[in-house]
């Protein structure tokens, strides 16, 4: 059953380009967090797909596997070495990607980013992430490949345009079912598994009477299952994004130039190479600790993000003006490119609770984004790594300078923690990636499901998507929230025998 309704034929769903109009339409819900402190108190977009595929039919398409040792901390995390990428068979199934489209900016960014120091990948989905890569996406001659094209759906009787209000949970504890939005029953005959995101899961959850027993109680639902960690742990990669004036915009070099028109850069986003960076643990250590006097579930001892083979941060550079906001006011005339620092291993966490009992009512989101020292030195630490690609000599060739927000400095390799704080909390957005609100883990105080997506204390029901993430990787989620559906459709298999 999906809340939204079949349009997976939907040109805008199928053009590689026309994500960003999609967040205009019924096929997205545009989430709106409270406030957010750090951020200079504005209220975050989170766009998430309201339609059969979900947010596979409305995202970018990037598909990038994590670091090995991310799935190697996860699987110690869960308890579990299924979950590791020593044993991810989950990991490995085969889908059609594509990279290498040439365009004319591919030599001189590419050069730009070895003559910063960063090591030549020719793939980032073999374990090693550290250094540039190309960049891949899961479309297929030039068309998406969201869940219900990629994954063989004969014999599976989809319901669309079937919201549902909660999971019948009789008095053991065990899912019977579910109830729509418009009174209907549907009876599970083995299971039943929630599959509606981070925002929506763990919503579902506590109108079902599954989650922290003072927020059910706070709306008058009845706890059935006290799991205090339902709706917590949010996290998603908040990244700054900054404009870049080319020096001879008119040789069609980005975007919006009349001579930008090779058919084949239609067939993807505008970007060639993304690195993956580390920030040194003299520099994360002390976050750490520090953050640790006021975040007790950070520990400095044990924190993934200080393990070697870490990866903290995502960069790009896209031939195009994207992901500006509109206050920004850079032209799309193919007079620019755009930059992107995106904070991979966020140690801030964040909330989802309910704004009512009522489920047609949205959940309450509050990401709690840069809320930590680590944070703000991680993603100050990428800003500033831009600078450096930016500064080299190959780069130099065709890159002017930053075009800047009205009022605010140029941001270099040297720019100050105020200039960079500055920039974050009136420019910076999310990538749409949240995760971690029913996360996996090893017992009901600290996680919501276990290692076989089976919820704590509850019996027949399972959680498979994003809000499972135990915790941030360093990767856009696609590939692994795949890989999840892949292994969980093994582990329910393995009932049916």
């Amino acid at each position: 059953m999906g809340a939204g309704p079949d349009q997976t034929e939907h040109p805008l769903v199928l053009n590689p380009l026309a994500a960003p109009q999609l967040a205009n339409t019924d096929l997205v819900v545009n989430y709106q967090t409270s406030p957010q402190a750090e951020l200079g108190n504005r209220q975050v977009t989170n766009f998430a797909g309201r339609l059969l595929s979900g947010s596979s039919a409305a995202n970018y398409g990037a598909w990038f596997r994590a670091p090995a040792g991310d799935y190697d901390w996860w699987a110690e995390r869960v308890g579990d070495s299924r979950w590791s990428y020593k044993e991810a068979a989950w990991l490995s199934r085969p889908i059609h990607t594509t990279s290498g489209r040439t365009y004319p900016l591919r030599h001189p960014i590419h050069q730009a980013f070895i003559e910063a120091g960063f090591q030549d990948l020719p793939d980032l989905n073999a374990g090693d992430t550290l250094g540039v890569a190309p960049w891949t996406e899961n479309w297929k001659e030039g068309k998406r490949q969201h869940s219900s094209k990629a994954f063989d759906l004969s014999g599976v009787h989809t319901f669309t345009n079937a919201p549902v209000a909660r999971v019948i949970v009789n008095s053991d504890k065990d899912a019977t079912g579910v109830e729509l939005l418009d009174g209907r029953r549907i009876q599970a005959t083995r299971e039943v598994i929630i599959s509606c995101g981070a925002h929506k899961s763990p919503q579902i959850l506590m109108l079902s009477g599954i989650g922290p027993a003072e927020e059910l109680k706070k709306h008058g639902i009845d706890v059935l299952v006290d799991s205090p960690v339902v709706g917590k742990n949010h996290f998603d990669h908040l990244a700054l994004h900054q404009a870049w004036k080319l020096r001879n915009p008119e040789s069609g070099l980005a975007l919006g130039s009349p001579k930008f028109d090779d058919p084949a850069y239609m067939l993807g986003y505008p970007v060639e190479w993304i690195a993956t960076d580390a920030v040194p643990p003299h520099i994360l250590e002390p976050a750490l600790k520090q953050d640790a006097t006021v975040q007790p579930d950070i520990d400095p001892r044990w924190h993934p993000n200080l393990f070697p083979s870490c990866a903290h941060l995502g960069l790009l550079v896209a031939y195009a003006p994207l992901n500006l906001s509109e206050e920004y006011h850079v032209p799309l005339d193919g007079s620019h490119v755009s930059s992107g620092a995106l904070l991979y291993k966020p140690t801030s966490r964040g909330l989802i609770t309910l704004s009512s009992a009522d489920p047609k009512a949205e959940p309450v989101l509050d990401g709690h984004y840069y809320s930590t020292l680590a944070d703000k030195d991680m993603l100050r630490a990428g800003v500033r790594r831009i600078g450096q690609i930016m500064e080299t000599a190959a780069a130099q060739e065709i890159i002017e300078g930053e075009t800047t927000p009205k009022g605010l400095p140029i941001l270099t390799s040297t720019a100050s923690d105020e200039d960079i704080d500055a920039r974050v909390q009136a420019y910076s957005e999310v990538w749409h990636h949240s995760a971690g609100t029913a996360a996996m883990g090893k017992d009901i105080q600290s996680s919501v499901v276990d290692a076989e997506l089976k919820v704590h204390g509850a019996k027949h029901l399972r959680v498979v998507d994003a809000s499972v993430f135990p915790g941030p990787i360093a990767a856009t989620p696609q590939a692994t929230v795949y890989a999840i559906a892949e292994l969980a459709a093994d582990l329910i298999s393995q009932t049916l025998c």
